[in-house]
């Protein structure tokens, strides 16, 4: 299991490096890329539903959302219902960019699957489905 752990973390690694290659000279990471996709995909969500539902801690899910801010990409607004919350929304130019983030997700993932087949991916899909599942469940990170 620790050769597996091992290369599922190098993957990660390589995947953030395609994304900075990507994204270099437009204001966003490789490591922001998974913070404004998931704005994008639940616009309203507060900053600590990220933080649960992305594994990251609170002040990581803050820096990066600050960061993401200041480059014009999202806007965060103080919840009308609780004023402790912070409610995080693409702006414009974040929404002009969220398409070419999925192109090159999508791009990536073909390159790192290649050679697999349909089977084969739909397989390793639903494997590592169940043991972030798994995960979730043993560290009480639940959704």
């Amino acid at each position: 299991m620790e050769f597996f752990m091992k290369n599922v973390s190098l993957l990660a690694q390589s995947t953030m490096t395609y994304r900075d290659g990507v994204f270099a000279g437009k204001g966003i990471t490789g490591a922001q890329v998974k913070y404004l996709l998931e704005v994008a995909n639940q616009e309203g969500v507060s900053q600590d539903m990220l933080a649960k539902k992305m594994m990251i801690n609170k002040s990581n899910v803050a820096r990066q959302l600050s960061a993401l801010e200041e480059n014009g990409y999202i806007k965060r607004e103080q919840s009308v219902q609780d004023r402790r919350v912070m409610l995080v929304y693409t702006t414009d130019k974040g929404k002009k960019i969220v398409p070419e983030l999925r192109k090159e997700n999508g791009r990536w993932r073909e390159i790192v699957c290649e050679g697999l087949t349909k089977e084969e991916r739909e397989q390793l899909a639903y494997l590592l489905d169940k043991l972030i599942i798994n995960a979730r469940r043993y560290l009480g990170c639940e959704l």
